[in-house]
């Protein structure tokens, strides 16, 4: 063997040359790499090739036997030539000609390197809920609330003078307003986890709407009445109603959502204490819930106003689950 060249490889050479002569058979182990001494077994292999019918000889008692290994031949043998069957430095083809590298026109300029993103830098923007340019309008709609501080009554002044009773007060239209301010109830459940950061955007825009000094913060986990607060889960002590007149916004879902299998899931009976526990101290309870009405069970709309917190969501709708409120001595 040379190198990676083994003496099948020789005597396939000697086939796909025709080298039936032993100049021939020199040449081809030559370029190999081998000695100019062809192997006795290389040229009966070649005999074999070149007999009739394509087919190779039949070995002999000599073939059968394991080739001597190859020998490198003497300078004196080779002519003054010098063979190695040790594996030695390629032969390396000369280069005749070297064509230019061609650069290809592009006909579009390619795009500016993209900016380096520290781990500062702001991600995707969130899409809120509801939609931008509604945002404050729904808000207005959802929590205010009547104040009858409008234009004279004229019906209800001439049916109570009508009816003999008395005019301890003059009747008047109710105005919405929002200087009774508002208090944010934000569930961190499990089943609003997807929302946290709709949460927050909600209560920055409850601030803007409604002002910082109106709005409070309470939050929650599951329900209020296990405890709420302005801080960490540490602080949260039992809830307690807000002054009289205030509206209470509640950004939950009411234990529609979150795991099937929650053993901390809200109950219904929850809420309804809740709603009881507000309308005695004079308060009315609106609830933004995620998911659509066709999931909300019936003693949810029972327990409060109810709200789709979604992108389709409009004034209109809000006002029409609205519940009419009286004016008071009604």
């Amino acid at each position: 063997m040379a190198g990676d060249i083994w003496l099948g490889d020789l005597v396939r050479a000697f086939a796909s040359a025709g080298a039936e002569d032993t100049a021939a058979q020199r040449a081809v182990a030559g370029l190999l790499g081998f000695s100019q001494r062809v192997p006795e077994a290389a040229e009966q292999e070649v005999k074999g090739i070149g007999s009739p019918g394509g087919r190779l000889a039949e070995p002999s008692a000599e073939r059968t036997r394991t080739p001597a290994p190859v020998r490198a031949a003497s300078p004196a043998q080779s002519g003054g030539t010098v063979a190695s069957t040790a594996p030695s430095a390629p032969l390396l083809l000369t280069p005749v000609a070297q064509e230019p590298v061609v650069l290809p026109d592009w006909s579009v300029p390619s795009l500016p390197a993209a900016a380096p993103r520290g781990p500062d830098a702001a991600g995707p923007r969130n899409l809120p809920l509801l939609a931008p340019r509604s945002t404050s309008a729904v808000l207005q709609a959802a929590l205010s609330r009547a104040a009858w501080e409008g234009e004279l009554d004229i019906a209800r002044t001439v049916h109570r003078l009508a009816t003999g009773r008395p005019l301890a007060q003059v009747p008047r239209h109710g105005v919405p307003t929002l200087r009774f301010g508002v208090q944010v109830l934000v569930d961190l459940g499990l089943g609003m986890e997807p929302f946290h950061r709709d949460q927050q955007e909600l209560i920055g825009q409850v601030r803007n709407t409604v002002g910082r000094e109106r709005t409070e913060i309470r939050y929650f986990e599951h329900s209020p009445l296990r405890g709420a607060g302005a801080g960490a889960r540490l602080s949260w002590e039992e809830y307690s109603p807000p002054p009289r007149g205030t509206r209470v916004l509640v950004l939950s879902d009411l234990g529609l959502g979150g795991p099937a299998l929650d053993r901390h899931r809200s109950t219904p009976g929850e809420w309804q204490a809740l709603a009881a526990r507000l309308a005695r101290a004079g308060c009315t309870a609106v609830g933004f819930i995620p998911y659509p009405p066709g999931r909300w069970p019936r003693w949810a709309s029972e327990v409060m106003e109810l709200v789709h917190w979604d992108r389709r969501t409009t004034v209109g709708r809000v006002g029409r689950r609205r519940r009419p409120t009286r004016p008071p001595g009604e």
